[in-house]
C-alpha cells in the first residue's frame, strides 16, 4: 500500500496537471468562440462565391489556365501546428497518406506543424511549407491559394485538391478532400438559366474575380480546419481537466482515509497501554 507521503507526491502532480489543463481549456474555449464567429460569418459568402465558381467554373478555370495539362495532383494538407487535440492531426494525416499512395506521382504543399514534421521526417519532398495561425488571417491564407495558382500556372501541377478536416460540430471532425481544381479540361459551366446578369459582360466579370473567388472558397477551408482543431483541443483539454479533478479527489480521500487509520491505530495504542499501566 502507498504511504502517506506517495499519495501527497502523486496528488501535487495531479493538481499540477488539473491546473494546466484548466488553463488550456479556457485559451481554446476563447479561440474556439472567435473562430466560431468568423466561421459564421464568413460561411456564407464563401458559399455563395463557390455557387458562382459551379455556374461559371469553365470560365474561372480559364483565368487561370493549367500550364501542363499533363502535369500530376497537387494536394494540400490542412493540420494544426500543435498536439493535445486527441486524435484529430492523426486522423487527417493518415487520411492524406492513403490517398497520396494511391498516386503513383504528385506535388505536396503542407500547412500546419504537424503536416510539415509528418512528412518531412517521412522524407516527402514538399513544393511548399506554410505555418498558419491558430486563428488564421485572410491574408495568410492568399498567400498559400497563389502559390498553389503558381504551381498550377507555371506546369507543375494540374488539379489541386486539399486534405483538411471537415468540421461536423465540437464533437466530430472528420477527415475530408475538396477539388478546390479539376484536372484540366474537366471544367464545365453550369445551364445558363438567365438568373445571373455579369456586368459589364460576363469575359470582363470571370477576369477581374477569378482569383478573388478561388481565395475565397479555398479561405473557408481553412478557417474550418483551424476551428475544428481548437474544438478538438478544447475537449480534450475538458475531458482531461474533468479526469484529473476527478483523481485528485479519490487521492485525496485515499490521504485522508489514512490519516484517519493512523490516528485511530494510535489512539487504540495509546487506550491500550494506558490500560496495561492500570
Amino acid at each position: 500500500m502507498p504511504s502517506i507521503q506517495s499519495l501527497k507526491k502523486q496528488l501535487r502532480g495531479v493538481l499540477s496537471t488539473q491546473k494546466l489543463t484548466k488553463a488550456m481549456k479556457t485559451v481554446s474555449a476563447a479561440k474556439f468562440s472567435r473562430l466560431n464567429g468568423a466561421y459564421g460569418k464568413y460561411a456564407e459568402y464563401g458559399r455563395q462565391c463557390k455557387a458562382v465558381f459551379d455556374r461559371f467554373q469553365e470560365g474561372f478555370l480559364d483565368a487561370v489556365p493549367a500550364g501542363d495539362s499533363a502535369a500530376p495532383p497537387l494536394y494540400v494538407v490542412l493540420t494544426a501546428n500543435k498536439g493535445l487535440c486527441g486524435s484529430f492531426n492523426t486522423e487527417v494525416l493518415k487520411f492524406a497518406q492513403e490517398e497520396l499512395d494511391r498516386q503513383k506521382d504528385y506535388v505536396l504543399l503542407a500547412c500546419g506543424k504537424k503536416a510539415v514534421r509528418f512528412f518531412t521526417g517521412r522524407g516527402v519532398p514538399l513544393a511548399g511549407e506554410y505555418v498558419l495561425h491558430d486563428e488564421p488571417s485572410y491574408e495568410q491564407s492568399c498567400q498559400v491559394l497563389d502559390e498553389l495558382l503558381r504551381l498550377r500556372m507555371t506546369g507543375r501541377a494540374c488539379g489541386v485538391y486539399v486534405i483538411y478536416p471537415k468540421y461536423v460540430n465540437m464533437l466530430t471532425q472528420t477527415p475530408a478532400m475538396c477539388e478546390l481544381f479539376p484536372p484540366a479540361g474537366q471544367g464545365r459551366d453550369a445551364p445558363d438559366d438567365g438568373a445571373i446578369l455579369c456586368e459589364p459582360d460576363r469575359d470582363t466579370f470571370i477576369a477581374r474575380n477569378a482569383r478573388e473567388v478561388f481565395r475565397a472558397i479555398f479561405y473557408e477551408l481553412v478557417l474550418e480546419a483551424a476551428l475544428g482543431a481548437q474544438a478538438a483541443t478544447l475537449m480534450t483539454m475538458r475531458a482531461a481537466y474533468d479526469a484529473a479533478t476527478e483523481y485528485s479527489a479519490q487521492l485525496e480521500g485515499q490521504i485522508s482515509r489514512k490519516r484517519q487509520s493512523a490516528v485511530t491505530a494510535d489512539v487504540i495504542e495509546t487506550s491500550s497501554g494506558g490500560w496495561d499501566a492500570t
